[in-house]
């Protein structure tokens, strides 16, 4: 089964930019996604397509994720100071969804 896994975080205000992009880029390096058809997603969202392996269900591939975003925040951690203040996790795996763009609400 395959389930989309969407990934919101906030960082300390006082993290440094430098700090904020090499998570970004450390969380893109294990297959999150910054874009979504082409456009790049806000701030501190991204996305992936998961692979539930048998016997997994939902509540397991939220556990991924939040191993996946405590390794890379660890991981940047060794290089630059940060710190996570809070993050959302939403595994769906059916409905619509997708990324709002300013002319999609009237905005240009």
């Amino acid at each position: 089964m395959s389930f989309f896994a969407t990934l919101v975080y906030e960082l300390d205000p006082l993290t440094p930019p430098d700090a904020r992009k090499l998570l970004r880029a450390e969380l893109c390096g294990r297959r999150w996604n910054d874009r979504f058809d082409g456009n790049l997603m806000p701030d501190c969202t991204l996305w992936i397509n998961r692979n539930a392996d048998p016997g997994e269900n939902v509540m397991h591939l939220k556990a991924k994720c939040i191993r996946e975003l405590e390794d890379a925040v660890a991981a940047v951690a060794t290089k630059r100071s940060i710190k996570l203040v809070r993050a959302w996790v939403q595994i769906s795996g059916a409905g619509t969804w997708g990324l709002v763009l300013p002319r999609d609400v009237g905005g240009g």
